[in-house]
Parts: C-alpha cells; sequence; structure tokens
C-alpha cells in the first residue's frame, strides 16, 4: 500500500507546482493586457489644468507612430506617451493618429476644440519643419502639425506647458517667457505668421484660432505683429472711418441742398 502512494503525492505535487508555475507566469501578462489602453483617474499624474472627470491613459512607455486613439464628445482625454503629454477636450467626437518624433524633448500640450461635427485629426509632433514650412528661429525645437480629415467649422485653443527651467536645459539658452508665441505655417504666403498669445494661470502658453495647419512656438522680439488680431483691428479702423467719412459727406451735401433751396 505505501509503494502505491507516493507515485500518487509525487504527481499531485507536481501538477500543483506546475499549475503554480503557469498562474505566476501568465498573471502579469492577462493584468497588462486588461490594463493596456484604458482610462484611469486624472490624477495618477500631476499635470498642471487638467478637469476633475479627465480620464487618463497612461502609455508612457509608447513613443507613439500612427497611434489611434478616441476622444468621446465633452469627455476630457489625458494622453500620456513617453516623450508627449496631450489634454485633448472635444465637442464632437474625435478620431486621433497622433505620431511623435523621440528625438523631440518632452512636451505638454492642450487642445480644446469646437468643431460643426465629428472629425478625425492627423497629428505629426517633430523636431524639424512639416510639409514645406520653413526652419523657423528661436524655437522652442519642435513643430506640430494638426490635420483634420475634411474642410470643417471650428474654433480651437492651442496650449503648451512651459517650464523655463527644463527650457534652459534643452535649449542652452535662457528663454523670455513674455516673448514667447505660438505661429502657424502660412501655406499661401509661405511664412510664419504669428498668433496673439497669452500666459494662464496654470503655465500654459496660450493662443486661439479658427484653423489647423503646422504651428509652433518661437520666442519673438517687440516688433513682431500679430496679423490675426492687430491687422484685422487696423482693417477695421478703415472700415469704420470711411463710413464716417461718407456720413459726414451726405450731411453736409444735405445742408448745402436745403440751404439753396431755402434762398
Amino acid at each position: 500500500m505505501r509503494k502505491n502512494i507516493k507515485p500518487v503525492n509525487r504527481t499531485k505535487i507536481s501538477a500543483s507546482v506546475i499549475t503554480l508555475l503557469m498562474v505566476l507566469y501568465f498573471a502579469p501578462l492577462c493584468f497588462a493586457s486588461a490594463g493596456a489602453g484604458q482610462g484611469s483617474d486624472a490624477g495618477n499624474i500631476e499635470v498642471p489644468g487638467v478637469p476633475d472627470n479627465a480620464v487618463q491613459y497612461n502609455k508612457t512607455d509608447v513613443t507613439p507612430v500612427a497611434q489611434m486613439e478616441q476622444v468621446q464628445a465633452g469627455e476630457p482625454a489625458l494622453f500620456c506617451y513617453r516623450n508627449t503629454t496631450m489634454l485633448m477636450n472635444c465637442t464632437r467626437n474625435c478620431d486621433l493618429v497622433f505620431t511623435a518624433d523621440p528625438e523631440v524633448a518632452p512636451k505638454l500640450f492642450g487642445f480644446s476644440i469646437d468643431p460643426n461635427q465629428t472629425m478625425a485629426l492627423t497629428m505629426n509632433l517633430s523636431g524639424s519643419p512639416l510639409e514645406g514650412a520653413q526652419v523657423m528661429q528661436r524655437t522652442l525645437n519642435f513643430y506640430l502639425g494638426i490635420e483634420p480629415n475634411a474642410t470643417i467649422q471650428l474654433n480651437a485653443q492651442i496650449r503648451l506647458h512651459i517650464n523655463q527651467t527644463e527650457l534652459k536645459q534643452q535649449l542652452n539658452r535662457e528663454v523670455n517667457a513674455s516673448r514667447l508665441t505660438w505661429m502657424y505655417w502660412n501655406r499661401t504666403s509661405a511664412e510664419w505668421k504669428a498668433v496673439e498669445s497669452y500666459m494662464d494661470q496654470n503655465g500654459y502658453l496660450v493662443c486661439n484660432t479658427d484653423h489647423f495647419s503646422t504651428w509652433t512656438v518661437a520666442e519673438i522680439s517687440e516688433s513682431t505683429e500679430f496679423p490675426e488680431t492687430l491687422n484685422n483691428g487696423i482693417q477695421m479702423v478703415y472700415v469704420y472711418a470711411g463710413i464716417a467719412v461718407a456720413v459726414i459727406l451726405v450731411l453736409g451735401v444735405g445742408i448745402y441742398a436745403n440751404s439753396k433751396r431755402r434762398k
């Protein structure tokens, strides 16, 4: 009887050991698979200005190449990659395809987009100009191409978090944050256009726009104009001045005609 019991015990022990080893091997894979790409509480990583209802996607081991993401309407999404963190907020459903150059120093972007329809965006972050754009002097060493899949109407806000200590280390020069501004590549005139920008309370450089193209942030001189705001304002001054002159002429002619009739 004793001779028969030993083989049975050894078999059970061997089976138990094999089962335990399989559990130890596959359990981490299952947890990793279950957690990949799933949203979590946005409080896991400290990001300035993130709303409480933001859903965070931790992919800090990924340098995105044609990375496909989805942003649900009205649900802020925080995508955390190896060298890029993006807070996306869209009033319509948005499909995103994102690629980031691994040579670009880590960046923290924010996008708030209000389009007139659902859309898809292709975004490319690079250290060199995109789509024929010229090199812009004194940039923060990045170019961000944003292209919608169709011609749509939209209002958007673009933000970049500014850390002067990190910028000094990355660029090997002092950066005057008060002279930083967003700029876009105007394909029609083949030149960079400055867009009026400001720093918000969370340390982001912010600009508003109604179109997407290739964007960058540069340190500009005091003489730089902002065509999307200043030039439009100047044009409106001319329009109002012309209307005023026309009204004065009409009144003058009327007064002169009445005086002639009385005589």
